[in-house]
């Protein structure tokens, strides 16, 4: 899974993505101007528990890949598009977080020359829209000297997203069935993307960081479909993530957050894009493992490798809680009746540990 983070040039988003990968801080006056990648890595209570019953010699997280892409260019009142090299760097990730700056810092004054969070959002969201347009409607061109029936379906899907579009309507608001959805995959539209909103707030705002996000939200209320919303005080997180993991809670708390920037960002991914968490655990490692909601037992065995999914015969599964409570011994469940043998239409949950039976 690949997020790119996006926002306005000074807007903190290199800052978040430093803190989310664990990559150097940036200077806080100098844009960057080539795209960043940085893998993140979920942090999971239940993971480090199974690693500790099973005695685990490796623990391996789920991660998220995120690209730190530069801020579009900004001269006089106006902001110049994206550019192409860019947009294809955009079109490529599973999702977009945008970070709006919502902190006033002496000496990075904002390229719009103002704070203002609605606006900044109101703005990229429509650069999205405009780059959408132009791909809809110069593919509609070359359709136009088409006539066969395949071509006339895709005419009047793009249409649709067309005149959507043009009414400065992000694709994600409109309804498309799941034939339309894999219709439209090639283009990878922007707008039709999964988006995080992230509220950067400096230190004196993170206290009032849920009444602050509660109204932004109010202000775009048709931003619902495919859209989370969350909060972060970048600079002084930052700050907070360079102590001794035992000294930063208090001050998490005097910023009124229960969990690091790392924890709340991650897990708002996951949570946008549909994404649970499944177990493999023993004596050499434990993994956590990403797959869509949903997915049967053989795209959990895919995960793991496409050998064992071609192979797939049964899974053996429990929940993780209950492999800790018996110690990780597999025998305990079974006389408990909580290991289980599934087959592949079974439907993961979200903390199941699983070990597939296969053969090749």
């Amino acid at each position: 899974m690949r997020c790119g983070i996006v926002g306005k040039p000074l807007s903190g988003k290199s800052t978040l993505f430093s803190l989310l990968t664990g990559s150097p801080l940036p200077d806080p006056v100098q844009s960057r101007r080539e795209v960043q990648h940085g893998i993140a890595q979920l942090p999971d209570p239940r993971r480090d528990e199974l690693a500790r019953v099973s005695r685990s010699r490796k623990i391996v997280p789920a991660t998220v890949e995120y690209l730190d892409i530069p801020g579009a260019a900004h001269t006089g009142d106006r902001t110049e598009p994206y550019p192409p090299a860019l947009l294809g760097e955009l079109r490529a990730v599973s999702m977009l977080a945008l970070v709006l700056r919502d902190f006033a810092a002496a000496g990075v004054p904002h390229p719009s020359g103002s704070i203002d969070p609605a606006r900044d959002l109101l703005e990229t969201e429509l650069e999205f829209i405009l780059a959408d347009l132009a791909t809809a409607e110069k593919r509609l061109e070359r359709l136009a000297r088409m006539h066969d029936e395949a071509s006339r379906r895709e005419a009047d899907l793009l249409e649709r997203c067309r005149d959507g579009l043009a009414a400065e309507r992000p694709l994600r608001e409109l309804a498309f069935d799941a034939t339309d959805d894999k219709a439209l995959r090639g283009y990878a539209f922007l707008s039709l993307k999964p988006l995080l909103v992230v509220l950067n707030l400096g230190e004196e705002g993170a206290a009032g960081a849920g009444a602050r996000l509660q109204q932004l939200q109010a202000a775009f209320p048709g931003l619902v479909r495919q859209v989370g919303w969350v909060s972060a005080a970048g600079e002084i997180e930052a700050e907070i993530a360079q102590l001794d993991p035992e000294e930063r809670a208090p001050f998490m708390a005097d910023l009124g957050y229960d969990l690091p920037a790392l924890d709340r960002i991650i897990r708002a991914t996951f949570d946008l894009m549909g994404m649970i968490t499944f177990f493999t655990t023993g004596d050499k490692d434990t993994t956590a493992w990403a797959i869509p909601s949903g997915s049967n037992a053989v795209t959990a065995a895919g995960a793991i490798h496409d050998d064992i999914a071609r192979g797939f015969i049964r899974a053996e599964v429990c929940r993780w809680d209950d492999l800790v409570a018996a110690g990780g011994s597999h025998a305990r469940l079974k006389e408990q009746a909580k290991l289980h043998l599934e087959g592949k239409d079974y439907i993961v949950k979200d903390g199941d540990v699983i070990n597939v039976r296969f053969g090749i």
